[in-house]
């Protein structure tokens, strides 16, 4: 089923692998009859700390974004429905960049409603599918050691704002620093092809 797809992409460097990541999605979304709608934070000059006054207005539900980024990512979510996170595991986590674009985007009103006695509800229901493609330097056993803690907040905590039966995928190439570029390579065609048959 084709689908309006969000791709959240952090890295600093434009000539990155995590770069590469990212291509390597769009092109497969797109050869999957996806719409791919980009939010390449670095690029688009995204600011990932909420100031004095967002936090401040933080639960004027329905009020419009002072920041008109904030305000074009919170616009492109409530169409989406499929979310892609292209990101580097540092320091077992998120980038704080993608951290920041989750603070700042999914809002009360927007990611969910708090209804009598702050009971969450979920606002994202059109969102059936969630996606993390990531890069790490660390081997696999160790990122299940320590928790793995973005794919926890993405695929457990983010999940449950989604529909019901949102299906999640993890594509993970671990120990980046001593892959061979055919590995690389073989990685960047694997994540094409599962997107194109996302």
């Amino acid at each position: 089923m084709v689908m309006k797809c969000l791709v959240v992409f952090a890295h600093p460097n434009p000539d990155s692998y995590g770069a590469a990541l990212r291509d390597s999605v769009a092109a497969g979304l797109e050869a999957g009859g996806h719409q791919v709608m980009m939010a390449d934070l670095y690029a688009d000059g995204f600011n990932p700390v909420m100031n004095a006054a967002e936090h401040r207005g933080y639960m004027d539900i329905g009020a419009s974004h002072p920041d008109p980024l904030v305000a074009t990512y919170i616009a492109q979510l409530q169409t989406a429905e499929a979310l892609v996170f292209v990101y580097p595991t540092w320091w077992s986590g998120l980038p704080a960049m993608t951290k920041g674009w989750l603070d700042r985007v999914f809002l009360p009103g927007v990611a969910f409603v708090l209804g009598r006695n702050d009971k969450v509800k979920p606002n994202l229901r059109h969102v059936r599918r969630l996606v993390i493609v990531t890069s790490s330097g660390s081997p696999w056993w160790y990122s299940l050691a320590v928790g793995n803690a973005g794919r926890r907040t993405i695929m457990r905590t983010l999940r449950l704002m989604c529909s019901r039966r949102c299906r999640t995928t993890y594509l993970a190439l671990d120990r980046i620093d001593s892959r061979t570029d055919l590995e690389r390579n073989d990685f960047l065609h694997e994540v094409k092809a599962k997107m194109a048959s996302l």
